[in-house]
């Protein structure tokens, strides 16, 4: 794994709020990751994207990762996230970033896209779109923030196959899930661990923008240069989805992650030579 340069803003409303940054130029890329993960999501990708002569900054949102917990729990919501990711934005000196979004993280980009397209040279959608099937919702709510409590790190790899094994079925490698758990979860005592997130960003969780707006917000962006990454067996952006997304916006990029749920790692040749080619294509400067 290449060295990063940790980063550290203080967001307008005094929350202290973490980054990565991989690679000192070339086109600025923003990496943002889901509901509950952070920046380490993208401690593969992001050096190999940076030595393709991108710089790479991976963002932890508040609550997440080193950022800190909100203040208030209503602020863990779309708007403040794109707010964290302009301020970062000005504190980086860039006047606009290609911006890849994992599930929320795109959720994120699309909104960005829509309130602030002179910020956004182009999007990666990993896994997500203005609407996803609620039974995929329904079983993330199932499990998220549930499960008793860890007491060693071959525990937390457990907890994370057994959570995400069906996401990636052909991962039956001990040092897979334990890297996982790594990235997830953090150690808080001699023998104690939790998932490494406020646990009161659940507490929004489903309460964004009716499908309708958030439908709205995509149509904004015909003229900015779009890619969909989408797995293969993801249970919340399914084929018809992907569909209407490519219907509506007939110069989406689009590539399938096979034998992938929600959401690939984009480190997958198949995802991250469709991405380098993608920037390739559209030669982003």
């Amino acid at each position: 794994m290449t060295d990063h340069k940790p980063l550290r803003l203080t967001s307008i409303d005094g929350i202290e709020l973490a980054g990565r940054d991989y690679g000192a130029g070339g086109p600025l890329c923003l990496c943002l990751h889901g509901l509950a993960r952070n920046s380490r999501d993208f401690e593969d990708f992001a050096p190999r994207l940076a030595s393709q002569g991108y710089r790479v900054v991976a963002l932890d949102m508040r609550g997440r990762g080193e950022s800190e917990a909100a203040k208030d729990p209503a602020h863990y919501n779309v708007q403040t996230y794109v707010a964290d990711c302009l301020a970062w934005l000005d504190h980086l000196g860039a006047d606009r970033a290609i911006w890849i979004g994992s599930s929320m993280g795109g959720g994120i980009s699309i909104a960005a896209g829509a309130v602030a397209p002179e910020r956004v040279s182009g999007i990666v959608l990993n896994d997500i779109a203005p609407e996803i099937d609620p039974r995929g919702v329904e079983n993330i709510r199932k499990i998220a923030g549930k499960g008793g409590p860890i007491r060693s790190w071959e525990e937390a790899a457990e907890r994370c196959r057994v959570v995400n094994g069906h996401v990636h079925p052909d991962e039956t490698d001990d040092e897979f899930w334990m890297t996982f758990a790594r990235r997830t979860h953090r150690k808080t005592g001699d023998d104690t661990f939790r998932s490494d997130y406020d646990p009161a960003i659940l507490a929004t969780m489903g309460k964004g923008l009716p499908a309708r707006d958030r439908w709205k917000a995509f149509d904004l962006l015909q003229d900015i240069p779009t890619l969909l990454v989408r797995g293969e067996l993801s249970e919340l952006v399914t084929a018809e989805i992907a569909g209407k997304m490519r219907t509506r916006k007939p110069n989406l990029g689009y590539v399938e992650v096979p034998r992938t749920g929600h959401t690939p790692l984009l480190t997958e040749e198949i995802a991250f030579n469709a991405i380098s080619d993608w920037l390739a294509q559209h030669k982003f400067s």
